[in-house]
């Protein structure tokens, strides 16, 4: 009798931990930016529209990084001042809106993009967060810049107090923390006032060795404040080596021919999800006490070498993945991808070039992984085998989707009685472009049997 009891209890137990094991996850998680979108693609385009539809985005940012902290609610386009940029930021910034002021006047754009970001959240069913301008905007305009967006019946999932306020190209031109406090916490208040359920969330700053640096004095004094309800990070994974600023290299290492050298860098992403990347949130979670993380801007750090290759595709469906599965990521409760459509290669899921639109590497991953966002109560399980992700999502305890991601040039069988449909995409190297004919695949096709094959460097999905 007793034995018995022992035994039911141990499968209790087995059951108990496989269910807890699982976890559900926020649909705001799949999120994108829609920096620049406006002044390069048209949302009155049906085959754009229809394009993004089949990625079926759950959250838009707007307007934008940079952009966002110099937008202004009525006037054309962005709304930008280049007198107001140019005295209150350095680097490359005011010579890339003086790029969008004159695309946007030549190409006749009137209204302001506020309009057309509503057109396409509405078109996608998409919730919006939103970049408000601490900077220089009138407390009076930012408020009716919610409202327009509320008024036009779409979600707002939250307000971001301004983007990357901490960088150098700021602090250059004067703007500390102190300024940046006095005024978040002012804009804040007044958009709780109006708007009592709306979150607000603050900039964090970079993290850095040198306790003594300012980007280590901003984020103690931030921890310290309580008016806020998450804090934001920008996370670009930097696996080509260089001198890197704001996401982007600006001199890249030749590490050997092509095999080498993304054998190099399949390794150091490895790194970043299995170590450095953990570690770093593990770091903001201490010193913000665990407050809810917003990454309002991600991707692979854009580089001519793994710009739009297999290799972005891979991490960029893989990063979706470990943030919904991962249980050291969750704090996090929204994300947006870095960037929807502009004129850059290999940051851009569509690019606008010669009046042509081109389709990035990340587009086909990211049609897989929408797949889990646009159903309810899905739970995860992760697993790992060497360089082999497996992502089991589960429906009301029944397994729904089978996921895996292959880094390694190792083909596995699986048996799987009832797959009714297998989608892969996936290529020969990491290397590959998209822009290469034939060298990346994207199918779908009904399995003839019970095996199914996963390729070396490829998404599969089993359903």
């Amino acid at each position: 009798m007793m034995r018995s009891f022992l035994f039911s209890f141990f499968l209790l137990s087995l059951i108990s931990n496989k269910v807890t094991s699982q976890q559900y996850y926020s649909n705001n998680i799949f999120g994108f930016a829609t920096s620049n979108t406006f002044t390069f693609f048209d949302v009155n385009e049906k085959k754009f529209i229809e394009k993004v539809n089949k990625i079926s985005p759950k959250v838009l940012r707007f307007p934008g990084g940079a952009v966002g902290n110099f937008y202004h609610y009525n006037e054309p386009a962005y709304g930008m001042n280049i007198n107001e940029i140019d005295s209150l930021i350095t680097g490359k910034f005011p010579k890339r809106a003086r790029g969008l002021i004159s695309f946007s006047k030549k190409k006749g754009h009137r209204q302001n993009y506020i309009y057309d970001f509503i057109k396409l959240a509405k078109a996608t069913n998409s919730s919006a967060v939103i970049v408000v301008n601490v900077l220089t905007e009138s407390n009076k305009d930012i408020l009716q810049m919610i409202q327009t967006i509320v008024d036009n019946n779409v979600d707002v999932v939250g307000i971001e107090l301004g983007s990357e306020m901490s960088n150098k190209s700021y602090f250059d031109k004067g703007y500390t923390i102190e300024n940046y406090l006095n005024k978040s916490k002012e804009i804040s208040e007044i958009i709780k006032e109006k708007f009592p359920n709306l979150k607000t969330a603050v900039v964090a700053a970079p993290l850095i060795k040198n306790k003594l640096h300012r980007h280590n004095i901003w984020n103690h004094k931030l921890s310290n404040e309580n008016f806020y309800d998450a804090i934001i990070i920008h996370s670009y994974a930097k696996v080509v080596k260089g001198k890197d600023q704001y996401g982007q290299m600006i001199i890249e290492e030749n590490e050997g021919d092509k095999d080498r050298a993304f054998t190099i860098y399949e390794n150091r992403i490895q790194f970043f999800f299995e170590d450095s990347y953990p570690k770093e949130i593990d770091e903001y979670n201490a010193i913000f006490d665990k407050k809810p993380i917003w990454i309002t801007e991600w991707n692979l750090q854009y580089s001519k070498k793994t710009g739009n290759t297999l290799f972005q595709g891979l991490f960029v469906a893989n990063f979706f993945l470990e943030l919904i599965s991962n249980k050291c990521y969750e704090e996090i409760e929204l994300t947006t991808f870095h960037n929807l459509a502009g004129r850059d290669f290999g940051g851009s899921v569509f690019q606008k070039k010669d009046n042509q639109t081109f389709i990035q590497s990340t587009f086909a991953p990211l049609q897989i992984v929408s797949k889990f966002f646009n159903e309810q109560n899905l739970q995860i399980n992760r697993k790992k085998e060497e360089n082999l992700y497996i992502y089991e999502f589960y429906q009301e305890d029944k397994l729904k989707y089978l996921c895996y991601i292959n880094w390694s040039k190792k083909e596995k069988t699986i048996k799987y009685k009832k797959a009714n449909m297998i989608t892969q995409y996936g290529g020969e190297n990491l290397y590959d472009l998209n822009s290469e004919k034939n060298r990346i695949f994207f199918n779908k096709e009904k399995p003839n049997n019970s095996n199914v094959l996963i390729l070396p460097y490829s998404i599969t999905l089993i359903e």
